[in-house]
């Protein structure tokens, strides 16, 4: 097995490991720790059914039923699919779930078709950002408290036109929504983080409406 480093902020490919099979207690400890150091890591695991799949993410810890993506159906529950095709895309910036009281540690996906050309699924380091703003917004920061809200999906499909009122309000009413800090220290490596997003996040506790916009815009 090798980790062989993508890019300068993260990602890394890790060549040599089969997980079709199964992944022993060392081999996954070793992904684990690849895992740490680079946020993101990539295998080619061609043949991987959904058994195999869903049984590699439970290594990992708990799995869990996606709030709003379609999934393949009895027993296979905890797998999502997203397919272009059908408009269950991802096409914003995100963190997971975040409206959860406890979101995801991770995701684990499986490209199954895959375009010649564009579908690229990218990815963001939310420590890199962190590192790189001044030392007096990073004062500013600490302690803050950011309200993510799963209606805010509902909200932005409003405003372009794509979800009726009725919808919305809906959405609102289900009050899916979790406090979280804006800056989140991770429980193994210590990085401290950035945790907001433009798909959850509504606003942060304690500000005026336009100061807080201000700053998620800015973040």
């Amino acid at each position: 097995m090798e980790v062989r480093r993508l890019s300068p902020a993260l990602g890394a490919e890790i060549v040599g490991l089969d997980v079709v099979g199964g992944v022993d207690d060392a081999s996954l400890a070793a992904v684990h720790r690849a895992l740490l150091d680079h946020q993101v890591v990539v295998l080619r695991a061609e043949g991987l059914e959904p058994d195999a799949h869903l049984a590699l993410a439970e290594r990992f810890g708990d799995t869990e039923v996606h709030a709003f993506f379609p999934n393949l159906g009895a027993g296979n529950e905890r797998i999502s699919v997203l397919d272009s095709d059908d408009g269950t895309r991802a096409s914003m910036w995100h963190t997971d779930e975040t409206f959860l009281p406890d979101p995801p540690m991770g995701t684990l996906l499986h490209a199954r078709i895959i375009p010649e050309v564009g579908g690229d699924t990218l990815w963001a380091s939310s420590t890199a950002a962190y590192d790189a703003l001044s030392p007096n917004m990073k004062r500013y920061l600490d302690g803050l408290v950011a309200c993510h809200d799963l209606s805010r999906t509902t909200e932005l499909r409003f405003a372009a036109g794509g979800a009726t009122a009725a919808q919305y309000a809906a959405a609102v009413a289900e009050d899916r929504s979790s406090l979280h800090p804006v800056v989140r220290t991770h429980p193994e490596t210590g990085a401290k983080g950035l945790f907001v997003n433009p798909t959850y996040t509504r606003s942060i506790v304690g500000l005026a409406p336009d100061e807080s916009a201000a700053i998620l815009a800015y973040l």
